[in-house]
């Protein structure tokens, strides 16, 4: 494991020299490529102390004021203070310093266009040749652009080049040597400088944030893992930091001390959610830190307020604060990278690392922002984000494919187990059914052998009786036969499916009876209507129906001495009512049931069982039995 961790640190280390190298590459081209058509690189400097920021003359009529001037080699710079005094910079009349930079052209420069790399200071610009105004600038004091490269068409005319610039006393500041260029369009040079000062910058954030957008809708839809809530936070501050960087050419939208709080604390902000994201990366917490480096940055942002500005100037002490600022994001790296070693966290490592070296870029554009080297060098920080970009992309990306092998592992684990279930569930099921079926041909078979025992094999146990008494003669003996056979047969047509039609039971048990009640010379008139479906007729609930109304069509046959029968259906409402009438002699229902005869009461009882009831009305002009079924689900 050792052997491997050093392995790792030695290419990690040779990852962060092959950067360097190309960067140091980049730098040196910018300042060596192919020679312009001619290179300024001495000036003469005078400055003149004044008030406020008195706008340029268009031309320069008059001798220029400084009776002294100094020869100076270009790049020429002052050294920033580390705090500068609240007076310079009072914006209702602070006290300013014009500096004149004076260059001489040779007869033989060309004179289309000028290119400077860079003027950095605070305050103003403007450019003169021979003696008229060809460029001012047009940002604000503290934000002018200072980054960002200038092309300037001389039009031929300048063989006397002067620079104006105001700036606030005792804020240093510094001019880059200078190019003639005998073409008005923009050389490669300026192009190249512009992309790596402005464009790169300014592409490589957006970019940045664009994706930390992404990763705060994955952390909306998906409510985990806060590394993405952070990594989006630390694109916005590394978004609103790189502004300085790319604007100023053109007044700002926002205050001028409101943008420099911005630039101040976009980076403390950025600190302090990269140490969090850290934490999550490692693991290994420590809350004694996380308040120190919390209440660390709340200080700097109430201290630097705008509104505080009569008792601290934000902008006057930024030199310290970046110092400040360099000491806690040495603290958050390396504190990252003990821990993250300690957790066996090669992200954490990664990013720790990278933090380490971005602090030492950070060292360094702390010289080159107060002078301490050729302002002619480029900012490294834009690129310390640019990897530190890929790297929070790398570790995002690895952190969304682990949850992605987790779902597509826990989706496979589900389905293991659904498939499981389910096989489970098959072979239960299977055995319900083998139950189920075995207890319906069960209770099916009772059901059978109860109603035959009832009703044919009480038939036949009557006919026995009376065959050994020597009372059975042939008449009774066919009868008996007759009504054993009407009940088999309706045992065996309640067994047929009528799929819930009671007209289709109905002319099962018609064409069962019509020959009996022809040969007793009854005329059966049919008088049957459509009726809704019911859905509860089963076998069983159909041989129910078929014994009431047998047993209505046999008490027809023995006891009314009727000629006519006559069978209606209706629906009313809730209920189907199935009606039988007969021109037979009446009954009367009371003393019937007194009389002990189990066929009216053997009616009642099944009618009972399917949740229907009976209505009889007898009187000397006939009976009528209707059967009242309901249209929902029986009562069973």
């Amino acid at each position: 494991m050792k052997r491997a961790a050093r392995a790792c640190s030695v290419v990690e280390r040779r990852r962060w020299q092959l950067l360097l190298t190309v960067l140091s590459l980049c730098n040196a081209l910018v300042a060596w490529g192919a020679e312009p058509d001619w290179h300024l690189t001495q000036a003469e400097v005078a400055s003149v102390d004044s008030h406020g920021y008195p706008p340029a003359p268009l031309t320069l009529d008059t001798p220029l004021q400084p009776s002294t001037w100094e020869t100076v080699t270009l790049p020429h710079a002052l050294k920033r203070p580390l705090i500068i005094a609240p007076t310079a910079l009072d914006t209702a009349s602070p006290p300013t310093v014009i500096t004149w930079y004076r260059v001489a052209v040779p007869a033989q420069a060309p004179t289309d266009s000028l290119y400077i790399p860079r003027w950095k200071t605070d305050g103003q610009l403007a450019v003169y040749g021979d003696g008229r105004l060809l460029y001012q600038s047009h940002g604000g004091i503290d934000w002018n652009g200072w980054n960002i490269p200038l092309w300037i068409p001389l039009q031929g005319t300048a063989h006397d080049l002067v620079l104006r610039i105001v700036r606030p006393q005792g804020t240093g500041g510094g001019l880059s040597s200078l190019w003639l260029a005998d073409r008005e369009a923009p050389s490669w040079r300026y192009r190249l400088r512009y992309l790596l000062q402005v464009e790169l910058p300014y592409t490589s954030s957006a970019a940045f944030l664009a994706v930390g957008l992404f990763s705060l809708i994955v952390w909306v839809c998906l409510r985990h893992a806060r590394v993405y809530p952070l990594f989006f936070f630390i694109s916005t501050c590394s978004f609103v930091r790189t502004l300085h960087y790319h604007v100023g050419e053109q007044k700002l939208p926002i205050p001028e001390d409101w943008f420099t709080w911005l630039t101040i604390n976009s980076l403390f902000w950025m600190v302090l959610a990269t140490h969090f994201f850290l934490n999550e990366l490692h693991g290994r917490l420590k809350p004694r830190l996380n308040r120190v480096l919390t209440l660390i940055t709340l200080g700097v942002g109430l201290l630097t307020l705008p509104l505080l500005s009569g008792v601290v100037d934000a902008y006057g002490l930024a030199p310290l604060t970046y110092l400040g600022l360099l000491a806690t994001g040495t603290l958050v790296a390396v504190n990252g990278l003990y821990e993250s070693r300690r957790a066996g966290s090669r992200d954490g490592m990664l990013l720790s690392g990278w933090a380490v070296v971005g602090m030492l870029l950070g060292a360094y554009d702390w010289l080159l922002q107060n002078n301490y080297v050729s302002i002619e060098n480029l900012y490294l920080g834009p690129y310390s984000n640019i990897a530190a970009f890929l790297i929070f992309m790398y570790i995002i990306f690895r952190r969304y494919l682990a949850a992605n092998e987790s779902v597509r592992q826990a989706n496979a684990n589900l389905l293991a187990q659904l498939k499981a279930r389910e096989d489970e569930l098959r072979l239960s099921y299977q055995r319900l059914r083998e139950v189920e079926h075995r207890q319906t041909l069960s209770n099916e078979r009772q059901r059978l052998m109860q109603d035959m025992h009832d009703g044919m094999g009480s038939s036949l146990l009557t006919a026995l009786l009376q065959a050994e008494k020597g009372q059975l003669d042939a008449s009774m003996l066919t009868d008996v036969l007759k009504s054993c056979i009407d009940d088999l047969k309706l045992t065996i047509d309640s067994l047929e499916p009528v799929q819930a039609d009671l007209l289709l039971l109905l002319a099962t048990l018609r064409f069962r009876l019509a020959p009996r009640l022809e040969s007793a010379g009854i005329k059966l008139h049919w008088d049957i209507h459509n009726v809704p479906s019911l859905e509860w007729l089963d076998p069983c609930n159909s041989l129910h129906i078929l014994r009431i109304l047998q047993e209505a069509f046999a008490n027809i046959i023995k006891h009314t001495r009727a000629t006519h029968i006559r069978v209606t259906t209706r629906h009313d409402g809730e209920w189907v009512k199935v009606a039988v009438h007969d021109n037979g002699q009446g009954f009367h229902l009371p003393a019937a049931t007194l009389r002990g005869g189990k066929g009216l009461s053997n009616q009642m009882r099944r009618a009972q069982a399917i949740g229907a009831r009976i209505e009889w009305q007898s009187d000397e002009n006939g009976t009528c039995m209707t059967l009242v079924l309901p249209v929902g689900a029986a009562k069973l």
